[in-house]
């Protein structure tokens, strides 16, 4: 069965269509003056050309302002080549509405138009909804259409007239590689004082935050990277440690700020209220703060963040059990608030955990959280109940340190990330200076 042609292909063979016959047309308008010779072909070649610059300077000018050479020649020439590979895709899938006129008939393919990144490291690719294919377009991995780039996540615009694909190089690398501690001060350096670094494509507002992974995916790394860069801001920052399984955490803790690490249950407990008292202080402070910008936060204010980061929770849920209901109230309570109050003044909690099922962590706790981290090939339980039921995980295989995140208004659904490789001691790095 031949192949049905699209409204763009059937566009081009009208225009070559009409290239031909004008050319015969100016040949017979030679042969009808009796003109021969070197004249005729230049009379002829002048009748083709008078007949078809309409046609083509205006297909020209179409192809120019449709992949934006405004940006360039390069960039035009990347958007035809990346729009070229999604139609033909789409039509190898079906995606398109047959039109047809007397006995031509044509595939319509929905628009389709993409934004690069600077230096083409990613984009954004925009595909017409309808009410015909939204269910299919919603299942659409367009990544085999996009050469050596790949989608990210996919989701439908506000006003759902078209599905929006963010896509990445994947042949890029996406981990940073720091072989010393100079270079990564200052990569740190380039960041915002609220901001933290995850990859060459990551970089976040602090928040709550839950790191989950398996023993092994890399969360004591990720954290021991978010740590070296707080310590190295012109805004000082507070942190607290938690750690009851007595690991690297608390060693680490132990190194930056002794006064506030704890390692056993009662501790932990005891710094959970002062870190709540000094919230509630922080909450006073802000009231006069906010008569200057009633929607502001800490930092429009240059105010230091507070964070409390919490190892291992799940065993201190579990020790949590033993207790009497009065103190697995009162230490809820503790924790409940610091989820909801604590954004606004900067005051934010950092749970890790192996998994962040409701029997290690309240459910209203978890859901609190907004940056959500999972690190490693975990199981479909682990991102289940970091990320909900019926997320699409991006089937990637996972080093230690790789994973996959959400945050609010950046990547409501899971997207990659992996955290950098840190190629010196860094004990040796907190002693050099840092603190």
């Amino acid at each position: 069965m031949e192949r049905i042609k699209t409204d763009r292909r059937l566009k081009g063979e009208l225009v070559c269509m009409w290239l031909a016959v004008s050319f015969f047309l100016g040949v017979a308008f030679c042969h009808a003056g009796h003109i021969s010779g070197i004249a005729k072909f230049k009379i002829a070649a002048l009748v083709c050309g008078i007949l078809t610059a309409i046609p083509l300077v205006y297909s020209a000018l179409r192809w120019a302002l449709c992949n934006r050479i405004d940006r360039g020649a390069k960039y035009a020439w990347e958007h035809y080549k990346l729009v070229f590979g999604i139609r033909k895709h789409l039509l190898d899938a079906g995606i398109y509405t047959t039109k047809k006129l007397c006995a031509v008939r044509w595939a319509h393919i929905p628009w389709v138009v993409a934004d690069f990144a600077p230096d083409f490291k990613g984009g954004t690719v925009w595909i017409k909804n309808s009410i015909q294919f939204n269910d299919k377009l919603g299942r659409l991995d367009i990544s085999p259409s996009l050469g050596r780039y790949a989608v990210e996540q996919v989701c439908l615009t506000d006003d759902a007239n078209h599905y929006r694909f963010d896509f990445y190089d994947a042949s890029l690398e996406r981990r940073l590689v720091f072989d010393s501690f100079e270079a990564f001060k200052v990569y740190s350096g380039l960041q915002g004082e609220y901001w933290l670094f995850i990859d060459s494509y990551t970089s976040l507002p602090l928040t709550h935050l839950l790191i989950a992974g398996q023993t092994g995916s890399g969360k004591s790394y990720a954290l021991h990277n978010f740590l070296l860069q707080m310590r190295l801001k012109s805004v000082p920052y507070y942190l607290y440690f938690a750690d009851p399984k007595a690991s690297s955490i608390a060693l680490l803790g132990e190194r930056v700020s002794p006064e506030t690490t704890a390692d056993d249950f009662d501790g932990i407990v005891a710094l959970l209220e002062t870190f709540n008292s000094r919230m509630q202080e922080r909450q006073l402070e802000m009231k006069k703060h906010l008569l200057q910008k009633i929607d502001g936060d800490y930092r429009d204010f240059g105010l230091s963040p507070h964070i409390l980061i919490f190892d291992e929770f799940a065993d201190f849920s579990l020790l949590l059990k033993s207790k009497d209901k009065k103190m697995q109230d009162r230490v809820n309570s503790l924790i409940s608030a610091i989820v909801l109050k604590g954004r606004q003044s900067g005051f934010f909690l950092w749970i890790v955990m192996q998994q962040a099922g409701s029997n290690n962590i309240p459910t209203f706790i978890r859901d609190n959280l907004p940056w959500k981290v999972v690190l490693g090939n975990a199981e479909d339980q682990t991102y289940t109940t970091a990320f909900g039921a019926g997320t699409d995980i991006p089937l990637r295989k996972m080093e230690a340190g790789d994973g996959v995140f959400t945050y609010p208004a950046v990547a409501s659904k899971p997207r990659l990330c992996s955290f950098p490789t840190l190629g010196f001691d860094i004990l040796e790095a907190l002693e050099a200076g840092v603190m």
